[in-house]
């Protein structure tokens, strides 16, 4: 994978509470950047990663006795959902 560099400026407050965070998280500034543009991605292309999410709830699912599949389409569901409200609030948006 080739990596290419930015740079973006922050304001001084903002930086601070991206150090801490990231000290808390044990997680350098870059990883950290890194996996909010990541977010940020998934977000404006309307995805929605249902494995990366089922991997991560995966222990506390099996902690409820909750199956894979029952979780998958509890986070379906959630998208749905999601999706219809994006829907309505843009068609709203552009109403007079």
């Amino acid at each position: 994978m080739a990596i290419k560099r930015i740079t973006v400026r922050v304001p001084l407050e903002l930086y601070q509470q991206l150090v801490q965070i990231s000290g808390e998280q044990g997680k350098s500034l870059n990883t950290l950047a890194v996996e909010a543009l990541e977010s940020f991605v998934i977000r404006a292309g309307g995805r929605f990663p249902l494995q990366r999410l089922s991997d991560i709830l995966a222990p506390a699912a099996k902690a409820e006795e909750i199956s894979e599949e029952e979780l998958l389409d509890q986070a379906r569901s959630i998208r749905h959902r999601i999706w219809k409200e994006r829907y309505e609030k843009s068609v709203h948006s552009d109403e007079p």
